[in-house]
């Protein structure tokens, strides 16, 4: 399947998504030595599900999978993150 095919199929799966199933896949992925980076340009602040604060979700965000060596290279320990970036270091697409 292309990525573009797998795109539109997983925008239809994320509507019925809920935040079980989205623990389990992440915790798939946590097997393999892949973790979730998100890069957003926003400071405004949510509370998170487990307490204290985090950033909002923003349209100029980017979503990435890393491996522990990537996350490493750019100075992360290993885990997810959201990663607060000034909207002229944004570089989107």
């Amino acid at each position: 399947m292309l990525a573009q095919e797998m795109g539109v199929l997983l925008n239809k799966h994320a509507e019925i998504m809920d935040a079980k199933r989205w623990a389990d896949l992440i915790e798939q992925m946590e097997k393999k030595g892949l973790y979730v980076v998100i890069e957003t340009d926003t400071n405004c602040r949510i509370l998170s599900p487990l307490g204290g604060l985090m950033p909002m979700p923003s349209k100029n965000q980017k979503v990435s999978i890393m491996t522990e060596e990537e996350l490493m290279e750019r100075g992360l320990d290993r885990g997810h993150h959201i990663v607060t970036k000034p909207k002229n270091e944004m570089r989107i697409g």
